[in-house]
């Protein structure tokens, strides 16, 4: 039922995918911001980035926590607090027309937060979504991913970070989105295993292009 929101109206309307094994943060920052200012003029294609970053901290426009402690920060248009993306993360972008598609923010993080836990089902994880000021995939009182859209003239642009085999201590210097760092967890945590990310990236995509129809 969420995939059917996502794929309302313009369910053959093609969607441009890319899949990173390392992608520079601004490099893809800028990216984000070029295909959404072309989908505004009407030249761009809806697009969906997967990659990962080096360690980065990035900050939307709900924070409340100090970063002065922190080099680096780039403080971006996205929502949500204060996060971390790196090495082991799959960190996924969604540039969307919601206007054409018939839908809102909200479906669009209701489908998103449902291909994550589907992924997360395959590794025998239960997971569940929460939204408002916790907004992310949870595991019980865990969380394991992350979740911040920004949207400009009904497009939108940013998205996920879903924790797989990250460093959690690097959440250790911020409060991820209000939260103390222990609430964090990860895939490899929960398992007591590391993956290989260009497997998991992959599975990752397929799950997503199963929910679209593709």
């Amino acid at each position: 039922m969420l995939s059917q929101g996502l794929k309302s109206g313009k369910i053959n309307r093609k969607v441009e995918f890319s899949i990173y094994q390392t992608f520079p943060y601004l490099e893809a920052l800028a990216l984000q911001r070029k295909i959404n200012s072309e989908m505004i003029n009407g030249s761009g294609r809806e697009s969906i980035i997967i990659c990962e970053h080096e360690p980065v901290y990035t900050c939307g426009i709900h924070q409340d926590g100090n970063t002065t402690n922190l080099e680096g920060v780039y403080f971006i248009e996205r929502g949500g607090g204060i996060t971390y993306h790196g090495p082991g993360q799959i960190t996924a972008y969604f540039m969307i027309n919601l206007n054409q598609r018939g839908i809102n923010i909200l479906d669009l993080i209701n489908f998103v937060h449902e291909v994550e836990i589907q992924y997360l089902e395959q590794h025998g994880i239960v997971a569940h979504s929460r939204l408002k000021k916790e907004t992310g995939v949870w595991v019980g009182n865990h969380k394991i991913s992350s979740t911040g859209f920004a949207l400009k003239g009904g497009f939108t642009l940013h998205g996920i970070g879903l924790n797989v085999n990250t460093d959690l201590q690097k959440f250790s210097l911020i409060n991820p989105c209000g939260f103390d760092w222990s609430v964090m967890t990860s895939v490899s945590k929960l398992n007591g295993k590391t993956y290989h990310m260009e497997e998991e990236k992959g599975l990752f995509l397929k799950i997503l292009k199963e929910n679209l129809g593709i």
